[in-house]
Order: structure tokens, then C-alpha cells, then sequence
């Protein structure tokens, strides 16, 4: 979730050399200080942390350069970007239910929470799941300063809605599954209407401030009056004079995110980072991440390996259920704070040990099972298609109606091979790997750059991971299936679930647009993906299923349920 520049001069600290060291100092989060001080210390705190735990990256650095969040200050910008005018009344309480129409998560439960590990988290469902905060204090030079701060954690993107026998999404969250309705783009296009507000108005600002805040206390209230808003005026005319967007690159648009083009940015790789660039467009979908250990290399195009370790080998089980093997995925996977979470890359080398942790119990996380019917004798058919089409590339299977990943071979395809968009290898270039090798956590990381192509992905959990391919342009496994199927344009985010398709449920409308069925109210708000657009064909991925008949192919959609 990254903020752009705006963030690093929307705080009132504009003396940063000489904090020196202090900028790295973090705060844990306020919501896992309350686990500790009401549960004390647990065995294993995994599932915890990657609910609650912000891995260092609430500290002065993040807030003054990525995208730690005054929350009040983008709170009351978002309550006012939703509000009919200005003159309606906004409370801040309502803040969680105005993040849901952007696919943040109002969680009533964890599905998968493992009860032998720790205290399970009350969840009421008023609150926003994988958003926690901190208030800090500063003295600058004599000067006392205080914000509300907040950020995601790992769960904000990895905690995804789980489905009915209908396929209708419900309020319990299973942790490891993609949040394929989180739209970045969306969240901060309503921060950037209120804050220009905040800009042309200040006074309303913070009058609509205190209506939605009205025990903010007089120290942050002060901060905020005083040195954010004039500072965000001031940076909002810069953005106004380039490109009028918030982001040098686009995000994509629900459940898709775009790591290289925030990394560009937060190492400074980009010349001018109000530049708004299109093709900028290093998109993934939001991926499950069951079964990591398989993994010999991270993201869909293996760009990132473990050092001095064979990028793309094939793992057995024994080697991807051993902790030692999870320890190094972990190592690899603190390096991702930095683009995730805003962390510097000195505090992702020191948040190793909370992500080992957080992979003693991913490394075993399995995906939910399938909750509708499935033809037993369909599935058992389709295991023999899959054998022979399909486990080459996305790895072998133990018999039966309850297969188990055995082997993954973590195969990697060249881009001209299998025909899916380009443009997510082709951005993560030379400057990405030299940069990477310099970083306190370079040691861990081999950074890779144009792959030139991507790893076929482990296909477990894959009934409830759409939209498909690497970008998220393929609605159903159906689609996907059968490429003269797969439409143009299509509308994702607050999905259900298409129980017999596989993927999200919809209907072609008159133009040809594949939209949600009439009487579906989506929990969040849908964003329309076009496949014309740069970093978005749906195109690719057609070869394997050439050959097949239908009949093959309802099969085979029957045993990827099972996975």
C-alpha cells in the first residue's frame, strides 16, 4: 500500500537529519501490545504477528517516506470524499465501514486460527482486519509533536474472505488466502479528494476533523493544524502541476498490487516521483500463500531467490515441511516489508526473527477446503487429466479424493511460451538487483531481474483464488479453459463465487461486459478491469488445454476443487 510522496511531507517533521538514528526506531503496534499485556507470553506468537504485528515499520522514517497513515488526518479525508457534501455530519467510528467499499475487511472471525498456538483475537467486525496503529510523541528541537499512526499487516492482503456452498462470501476471514477485493487505487484516489479539502479549505478540514474526532487531544490536533495541513497544500500542487495522481504508477485495481512500482519508488529508482507512468505496470494478483515451503523462489516470476540457493529447483515434501528450509523463506520474505509495509530496509533485516515466526506457521498453512458438491467420479477423472497435462509444470499430487501436494518443480516458463503479459518481468530491471545487493538485507536476498518470464504457480486453494493468470485477467477457470471465452472487460472486487465456473460469478451484459449478477450486492466496491490495458492481457496460458475435449476439461475443473 504505497502513498506516494505526498507521505513523506504529510508529517510535521521536517528536520529528519536530525533525528539521525531515531528514524528507525519503531513502535510495535498498539493492538499487539494489547495481545501481550492481556494473553502474556505465548508459545508461538506466528498467527499473532501476522495479524497484528507491524514488523518495524511504524516508525519516523515510514511516516515521513512510504505509507504510514495520520490516521485521523486521512480518516476525516476519506469520511468527506464518501460524504454526499460537505455538510453532512461524519464520525469517524464509520471509518472501517467506508475502508470496506475499497476491500478492507471487517472480520467477525479467523477460520483457520490454530487454538494450540495462541489466544484467538476477538473480532467484532467494527473494526478494519490487518490495519493497526500507534500513537507516538516526538521532541524535535525543543518541539513536542503527536499523531495517530496505522498500517497493514501481513493479514490486510493475505487475509481473504471465505465462501458458503453457494458461493457467497462471508464475514470470516482465512489467513494465508488473497484479499482479491483490496483496491489500493481506490482507498487512495478518496484520500486524495478529501485532502484537496483540506488544501482549498483548511478551516472546514479541520472543523470536519473534529466532528469526526471530537476527543482528538490538543497535541495531535496542534500537529495536524499547524504543520500537516500546510504541508499538504503545498504538496498537493506539486502533484496537480505533474499528473494529478497520487502514485507514479498504477496499482491495477481490486486484489491486484504492484511491489516493483512501489520499490521504485521507496529506493528512489524514479526520477520524479509525481511523473504518473502508465506502463509502469509490474501487476500481480494478490496470490495464496498455502504451502510456501514448496516454494524455491518468491513471486510469480521467481525474480527473488535465497542466497547462494538454486532459484528454480524442484522441492519434495519432506524438504518443504522442514523448518529449516521455512527459515530461509523467511529471511527472503522480511525483504518484502520494505515494498509492503514502507519498512526501511535496516528494520526488514531486523523484523527476520517476528517473520520466522510468522513461517513456523504459514509453512504449514493449507487452503480451505471446497464448501460446495463436488462429482467424486468427474474429480477422479480429472486427476488423470491432470496428471498428464497439467502436473509437469504445477506439480505432482498423492492419489485420491484428498490429494496432497507431493512435489513442486517450480518450473519456470519463458513470457514467448506461454503468451501471459509481459510487462511484469520486463519492470523489475537491473536497478532493482543493485540496489537490493547494498541493503542491510541484501544478504538474504538474491534480487533477479528481467526473468523473462514467470514460475507456474502452486495450485492449491486455486477454487477460491480468482480472478487467474499471474495479473488477474481471467474472471473463471472456465475462461481460462476456453480462451475464446474469456472477456474484454469484467468487474471485479465484493465477488461471489461462480460454484460450478470456478471463479468470480457474473453474466456478459449487452456490450459485451462481464458483470455481477443483478440481484448480488457486493460487499466492496467492484473496479472494472479492462484486458486492453497495458500490463492487463488476458491472453496466454492456452497451449495446455488445446488438446483437451470438454468433457476432459469439466473433469479436470472438478479435481481443481480438491486441491
Amino acid at each position: 500500500m504505497k502513498h506516494s510522496k505526498v507521505y513523506k511531507l504529510l508529517t510535521a517533521v521536517s528536520f529528519c537529519a536530525l533525528l539521525s538514528g531515531c528514524l528507525e526506531t519503531p513502535w510495535d503496534s498498539l493492538e499487539f501490545n494489547r495481545y501481550r499485556e492481556k494473553n502474556g507470553e505465548q508459545k508461538n506468537l506466528g498467527q499473532v504477528r501476522f495479524v497484528y504485528d507491524s514488523l518495524n515499520s511504524l516508525s519516523l522514517n515510514g511516516l515521513m517516506n512510504t505509507n504510514i497513515l495520520p490516521l485521523k488526518v486521512y480518516g476525516t479525508a476519506l469520511l468527506l470524499a464518501d460524504a454526499q457534501d460537505t455538510q453532512q455530519k461524519i464520525d469517524g467510528k464509520n471509518l472501517p465501514k467506508t475502508m470496506q467499499k475499497f476491500g478492507f475487511i471487517r472480520a467477525q472471525g479467523i477460520a483457520n486460527w490454530r487454538d494450540d498456538l495462541a489466544v484467538r483475537p476477538e473480532l467484532t467486525g467494527e473494526k478494519t482486519f490487518g490495519l493497526v496503529r500507534q500513537n507516538i510523541e516526538v521532541n524535535i528541537v525543543g518541539r513536542r509533536m503527536g499523531l495517530e499512526v496505522a498500517n497493514i499487516t501481513c493479514a490486510a492482503c493475505h487475509g481473504g474472505v471465505t465462501y458458503d456452498a453457494q458461493g457467497m462470501p462471508t464475514r470470516n476471514v482465512w489467513l494465508g488466502a488473497p484479499n482479491s477485493s483490496l483496491n489500493f487505487d481506490g482507498f487512495l484516489g478518496g484520500i486524495y479528494k478529501g485532502l484537496k479539502i483540506a488544501a482549498n479549505n483548511p478551516d472546514l478540514f479541520l472543523a470536519k476533523l473534529k466532528e469526526a474526532y471530537p476527543n482528538i487531544d490538543a497535541l495531535e490536533y496542534k500537529t495536524i493544524s499547524k504543520d500537516l495541513l500546510p504541508i499538504i497544500k503545498k504538496e498537493l500542487a506539486k502533484m496537480e502541476a505533474k499528473s494529478g495522481k497520487v502514485l507514479p504508477f498504477p496499482n491495477g485495481g481490486a486484489g491486484i498490487t504492484n511491489g516493483v512500482g512501489a520499490f521504485k519508488r521507496d529506493a528512489k529508482l524514479k526520477k520524479d516521483a509525481f511523473v504518473y507512468d502508465p506502463h509502469e505496470a509490474g501487476f500481480v494478483s494478490i496470490p495464496d500463500i498455502s504451502y510456501r515451503g514448496f516454494r524455491s523462489s518468491l513471486t510469480y516470476d521467481g525474480a527473488y531467490g535465497v542466497k547462494n540457493t538454486e532459484r528454480f529447483r524442484n522441492i519434495e515434501r519432506n524438504e518443504a515441511m522442514n523448518p529449516s528450509w521455512g527459515s530461509k523463506l523467511a529471511e527472503l520474505a522480511s525483504f518484502f516489508t520494505f515494498s509492503a509495509m514502507g519498512n526501511t530496509m535496516g528494520n526488514a533485516e531486523k523484523a527476520v526473527p517476528r517473520v520466522k515466526e510468522i513461517f513456523s506457521v504459514l509453512q504449514y498453512n493449507k487452503p480451505p477446503a471446497y464448501p460446495g458438491v463436488i462429482d467424486s467420479e468427474a474429480a477422479l477423472r480429472g486427476s488423470q487429466v491432470f496428471a498428464k497435462s497439467c502436473s509437469q509444470c504445477h506439480g505432482v499430487y498423492s492419489d485420491g479424493l484428498n490429494p496432497q501436494l507431493l512435489s513442486f518443480p517450480n518450473k519456470f516458463m519463458k513470457s514467448e511460451a506461454i503468451g501471459t503479459d509481459p510487462l511484469r518481468w520486463q519492470n523489475v530491471d537491473q536497478a532493482i538487483k543493485d540496489y537490493s545487493d547494498k541493503t542491510a538485507i541484501g544478504k538474504y536476498v538474491d534480487a533477479g531481474h528481467s526473468m523473462g518470464g514467470y514460475v507456474a504457480p502452486i495450485l492449491s486453494g486455486l477454487w477460491y483464488t480468482a480472478p487467474y493468470l499471474h495479473n488477474g485477467s481471467v474472471p473463471t477457470l472456465w475462461q481460462l479453459m476456453n480462451p475464446e471465452l474469456r472477456p474484454v472487460k469484467f468487474e471485479l472486487g465484493g465477488h461471489a463465487l461462480d460454484m460450478q465456473l470456478v471463479g468470480i460469478k457474473g453474466e456478459l451484459n449487452e456490450d459485451g461486459k462481464y458483470v455481477y449478477p443483478q440481484d448480488y450486492q457486493p460487499w466492496s466496491l467492484p473496479t472494472e478491469y479492462d484486458t486492453t490495458q497495458p500490463g492487463r492481457s488476458n491472453k496466454g496460458h492456452e497451449k495446455p488445454f488445446a488438446g483437451l475435449s470438454q468433457d476432459q476439461k469439466k473433469d479436470l475443473l472438478e479435481y481443481l476443487k480438491l486441491l
